[in-house]
């Protein structure tokens, strides 16, 4: 046989441009731990639970294989968000599985597609905390009314990672 040489997709190349942007994110997050979800290796560094996010999330740069595991439109864009793409709300704490995000949020490109750019963990309960940092409460005026964290983990965010806002995302 003759070997062949493949030039590499615009997806392909995208895909492993996501891969090593994680990878440096790991690298460069803190070496200190953050509670980690029980369950899920105990106390880890952030940059390791974050990396592990991202794996099992990578899926989800396909709008079509989210929408296949369950996730559905459940906002407009929302500036300095995005798109949510919902599944289901956590009952307790304890339902939450950080590989395993309630939501998915997508930002749209200028060409109409959609990019994923961050996951959202939604319960009802008021005490849930992943990765060290407590749930935001529900917006007062409007927006969902239970607990959420995001964590940009597909985009950069200069407000932080585990902020509810990122002002790289528009929805222009």
């Amino acid at each position: 046989m003759i070997p062949t040489t493949t030039t590499p997709t615009r997806r392909t190349r995208s895909r492993v441009a996501a891969a090593l942007a994680g990878l440096a994110l790991a690298v460069g997050a803190p070496a200190a731990t953050a509670g980690a979800h029980p369950g899920h290796g105990g106390e880890r560094p952030l940059g390791a639970q974050l990396a592990e996010v991202r794996a099992t999330t990578a899926k989800y740069h396909d709008v079509d294989a989210a929408t296949a595991d369950g996730y559905l439109p459940s906002s407009p864009c929302v500036p300095n968000m995005g798109y949510h793409y919902q599944r289901g709300t956590a009952a307790t704490a304890a339902d939450l599985d950080p590989t395993a995000p309630e939501i998915l949020v997508y930002a749209p490109r200028k060409n109409g597609s959609l990019k994923l750019v961050a996951v959202e963990y939604a319960t009802w309960d008021a005490s849930a905390s992943l990765f060290g940092r407590a749930f935001d409460a529900p917006h007062p005026h409007g927006g969902p009314p239970f607990h959420t964290l995001h964590a940009w983990v597909w985009q950069g965010n200069p407000a932080g990672v585990l902020s509810p806002l990122n002002p790289n995302v528009s929805c222009d």
